[in-house]
């Protein structure tokens, strides 16, 4: 009796995994080993250093650096790099910190009217004509640009430095024209548009204009815009508006004020340079002077000052004696010359009258100036003391 051959032994499936290894789809053929995953956090510590978030790139970068240890993760180096970036940023700005002068750029608030009525930060381009405020940086006169064109914005009844008081716009011109041409447009403009804001100047004490135009890049955006503003001279600032117009004044005031207007707006237009270095323009200038002085004395003479008519009369006497050296100015061969008349109108300047005619209108009182005797083609006394300083943007 014959038994048949006992049957093959079973056969493991094909798919059956290596000893230790899980059963099913995730079996790895052999010899291809298993890719540790990425840890988001280094990812997320790279990233927020880069974009300036140092603090959370700090802390992201030490949770990566963790979790990578006990995981057996990828990404220690993005880790260790979002927490290299973000501690060499935390350390610049706390190197900077007690230097540099950082400000909370919260936004100025403004009534129906436009009036400022909450401090806030702000730039050049976004001034008002009656806006008060303090320059993110103060100008100076030997610099060619700004190292800072924001401005705090505040209500004109508390303290500031400067108050924008017009702005204009530059034509006829298609490519940059030079500094020198823009303050030979701005220079006069803004100083004769200040005393449309404020008839009475002298009332603040010694003021000075200045004046914000576009740089030659911002030129080429587009802008063209001069902003006129002005500001105490030295330090000082102002706890109140500088505008005064015919509202402000009686009738008394605002006669005189209009009489000596016309010296004052030649008055403001002296020459930068003084006849030693400019006699034509020093000439140009005393012929300004001689048509304005002229007006003014006409205007006096049918002025209704009350209770100011006899320091009025002194003052128009004062005023056409010196109104020839004026013209005599204009025709002077040489510096000595021109000077020499100068003195003499200052000597006719009737500053005396001037205070006067103030205290019995009721004006204030212009502070203690300097003798007008100086060799640099001084204006009378009786002029607003105004001069202009420019500032690109």
């Amino acid at each position: 009796m014959s038994f048949p051959p006992p049957p093959p032994p079973p056969q493991p499936p094909a798919s059956a995994p290596g000893p230790g290894q899980p059963w099913g789809p995730q079996w790895n053929p052999a010899g291809q080993p298993v890719q540790p995953t990425l840890n988001g956090f280094a990812v997320t510590a790279l990233v927020t250093s880069l974009v300036c978030l140092a603090p959370l790139g700090l802390i992201f970068g030490i949770v990566a650096l963790v979790q990578i240890s006990r995981k057996g993760q990828r990404g220690k180096g993005l880790a260790i790099a979002g927490i290299s970036v973000s501690g060499a940023v935390l350390l610049l700005a706390a190197l900077v910190a007690g230097t540099a002068d950082f400000k909370v750029w919260t936004l100025p608030g403004r009534d129906s009217s436009g009036e400022v009525t909450r401090s806030g930060w702000t730039t050049i381009l976004s001034l008002r004509t009656g806006d008060c405020f303090n320059p993110g940086t103060e100008i100076e006169r030997d610099k060619s640009t700004l190292n800072d064109a924001s401005v705090e914005l505040v209500p004109c009844d508390t303290s500031h430095r400067g108050e924008a008081y017009a702005s204009f716009t530059l034509s006829g011109q298609r490519d940059f024209p030079g500094t020198d041409t823009i303050a030979a447009i701005a220079m006069p403009r803004c100083a004769k548009l200040f005393l449309d804001y404020s008839l009475d100047p002298v009332a603040h004490g010694p003021l000075q204009t200045y004046y914000y135009y576009p740089a030659e890049q911002s030129w080429a955006a587009g802008n063209r815009t001069v902003r006129c503003w002005v500001a105490p001279k030295g330090d000082a600032e102002l706890d109140t508006t500088v505008k005064r117009d015919a509202s402000d004044l009686d009738s008394g005031q605002l006669a005189f004020l209009s009489a000596v207007k016309p010296l004052n707006a030649a008055g403001v237009l002296r020459p930068a340079e003084g006849p030693r270095q400019d006699l034509a323009g020093a000439k140009a200038w005393a012929g300004q002077m001689a048509e304005a002085q002229a007006e003014t004395i006409r205007l006096l003479k049918d002025a209704d000052l009350p209770g100011a008519q006899r320091p009025a009369g002194q003052l128009v006497a004062e005023l056409e004696a010196g109104l020839p050296f004026w013209r005599q100015a204009t025709k002077a061969s040489d510096a000595d010359t021109f000077l020499g008349h100068l003195r003499s109108v200052n000597e006719h300047n009737g500053d005396t009258y001037v205070r006067r005619i103030r205290e019995l209108l009721d004006l204030p009182l212009p502070s203690a100036q300097p003798t007008q005797a100086r060799h640099d083609g001084a204006a009378p006394a009786s002029t607003a003391r105004t001069s202009t300083a420019p500032a690109p943007v």
